[in-house]
């Protein structure tokens, strides 16, 4: 009577066969198949590094810095642009700057201003077209580096869409990115420390120890609803909004160390000369790079969560073609093709 075997539902790979290995699995496998939890952490560092997680994330802080420049151009001949239309407005901030800058440095500054002001329109021009350019290039390419982690087509189906699209993206990551950096910045700075003076609740026991733990928690949420719309959003195809909220866990809590660091170096790196001239490019760039790294492995950990492997298409191989020589269908050909006579 034959009897029926159970298939191993751990064995069975995303293709559906059942494998078994001949030798003893090594310590690494045998922890992958007690915990579920590091097998998803080794699946996404084999993801990161078959699919050049390290070579993407300095791709995007090239263009990433290439477009920094043309932003805060465009930015100061906005605000220029302002100050153009509001004398009363100018007249204080130069005020301040005159009061509060000693000797002639205070008169270039306001110089520079009124130079900017003069030259608004241009500089608006100049910087809007450079930012348009090499913004949409830098979206695209982040675009293609969390699509090729996803090991999906990389092209737009339509190119004026996709740059469109491309357009609205970068609008709306440069917005979330400002306030998660602007939630930070407010509960690092004084400023939290003064506006509690000015209501009173300074002087209440570990109100600072609070107000800094608060603010880490709104940064923290800050930060993850930044990353739950770049893994949603960004691949091409989309992905699962339950992979995604978890991938945002780690790129949430991975920007907020980035974010303290960089805080911290930035507060030192200003305070000596040399500092202030290459401190804020050299820590601009690194910043970049971690954050994009740490995008790069968000990414890689929802591509290869439990959801989106079943959404993934079977990499099955190629058809085998089978060419059938003339000379077999011949009577004795399949000898004569191996070099064999008959017996």
């Amino acid at each position: 009577m034959a009897s029926s075997t159970q298939k191993d539902p751990k064995k069975i790979d995303h293709y559906g066969i059942e494998r078994v290995h001949a030798d003893e699995p090594g310590a690494v496998d045998r922890l992958r198949e007690k915990w579920g939890w590091f097998d998803h952490l080794m699946r996404m560092q084999e993801r990161y590094s078959e699919q050049g997680g390290n070579f993407f994330a300095a791709a995007v802080t090239y263009f990433s810095v290439l477009s920094i420049f043309p932003l805060i151009m465009t930015a100061f001949a906005i605000l220029a642009l302002i100050l153009r239309g509001n004398a009363e407005l100018l007249a204080q901030i130069q005020s301040f700057i005159t009061h509060s800058i000693d000797g002639s440095m205070g008169d270039t500054i306001n110089s520079i201003i009124e130079g900017a002001i003069d030259q608004a329109g241009g500089v608006f021009t100049v910087g809007f077209i450079a930012t348009l350019w090499s913004g949409l290039g830098w979206m695209g390419n982040l675009r293609m580096a969390v699509t090729q982690l996803w090991k999906r087509p990389l092209a737009d189906s339509n190119f004026v869409l996709g740059k469109i699209r491309d357009l609205i993206r970068l609008i709306g990551m440069l917005v979330m990115i400002v306030l998660t950096f602007a939630v930070t910045a407010v509960g690092t700075s004084g400023l939290t420390t003064s506006l509690l003076d000015k209501i009173g609740l300074g002087e209440i026991p570990g109100i600072t120890v609070i107000t800094g733990l608060l603010a880490v928690v709104l940064g923290l949420i800050a930060n993850w609803l930044l990353f739950l719309w770049m893994l949603k959003a960004l691949p091409r195809g989309g992905a699962p909004l339950r992979a995604a909220a978890k991938g945002a866990i780690i790129g949430a809590i991975g920007l907020e160390v980035v974010k303290q660091l960089g805080s911290v170096f930035f507060s030192n790196a200003l305070s000596n000369p040399a500092g202030a001239v290459f401190g804020p490019v050299i820590g601009l760039m690194v910043i970049f790079y971690l954050i994009w790294r740490i995008t790069m492995y968000a990414t890689a950990w929802t591509a290869t969560t439990e959801e989106a492997l079943r959404e993934e298409p079977i990499d099955a191989p190629a058809p085998a073609i089978i060419n059938v020589r003339a000379e077999a269908a011949r009577p004795g050909g399949i000898n004569r093709i191996f070099g064999r006579g008959r017996d």
